[in-house]
């Protein structure tokens, strides 16, 4: 839109008219109605002064396929596409971590019972949903089976992340816990567990057993509506 300046009629850039009608659409009625390309766009203008972040989130979903693809970059991939630098990445990872200690706190206050595996993957649905490595956590529960914490063992690429007992179990016992449930995500998707999957479980919960501490499950998650294996309802456990 033509603006005066030192009586002189100046044109400015078509993206900042664009901006201004994202923000009012937003403030009248929130995300309701935005394309998903138009969501990141609008993120983006907060962490990309002065630029058109149309193309650059256009960029994003095609590389990504959707929000949660994005959110579940890190940030060298993030930084692979052209227009996203660090301040760019490190505001799209702050939101994914702010999202996820909202999604943490939620559990952790209402003191939800974590009784089966639906209620893992409700827990962790927002965290590991869409991660493009391995990840291995563990919930440690109280007696009434509510979360005491959750914690990341450890991360790498499928089948090589290294899983330690001992620091699983010195861990519990310094939390009071008195259950266990091991979690970790196959990025292909594929939910069956493979055969390390298996073997240490059976050397997780022989080791568990002898200080007293019960592992209740280990659950696989699978990328966002693949499923869950869970070793208890499949009585492997």
């Amino acid at each position: 839109m033509p603006k005066m300046k030192n009586n002189l009629i100046v044109s400015e850039p078509d993206y900042l008219d664009h901006r201004s009608r994202l923000r009012e659409r937003f403030d009248s009625a929130g995300i309701a109605g935005f394309a998903e390309h138009e969501v990141i766009e609008f993120l983006l203008t907060f962490a990309i002064p002065r630029v058109d972040t149309k193309p650059i989130a256009k960029k994003l979903m095609s590389e990504f396929t959707d929000i949660p693809g994005i959110f579940s970059a890190n940030r060298e991939q993030l930084e692979k596409i052209s227009g996203i630098g660090p301040n760019a990445s490190r505001f799209l990872i702050l939101l994914k971590e702010v999202s996820q200690l909202v999604v943490k706190r939620k559990v952790l206050t209402s003191k939800k019972q974590i009784l089966n595996g639906r209620d893992v993957v409700e827990y962790y649905s927002a965290v590991m949903a869409n991660l493009n490595e391995e990840e291995f956590r563990v919930l440690y529960l109280n007696q009434a089976n509510r979360v005491i914490s959750d914690e990341i063992l450890s991360k790498g690429v499928e089948e090589q992340t290294a899983v330690y007992p001992r620091k699983i179990l010195r861990q519990a016992v310094f939390l009071y816990a008195t259950c266990l449930i091991l979690v970790h995500n196959h990025p292909t998707g594929r939910v069956m567990p493979s055969l390390p999957d298996r073997e240490i479980t059976k050397v997780i919960k022989s080791a568990a057993e002898t200080v007293g501490i019960k592992l209740l499950d280990h659950i696989i998650m699978g990328r966002e509506g693949e499923g869950y294996y869970s070793f208890q309802e499949n009585g492997i456990l």
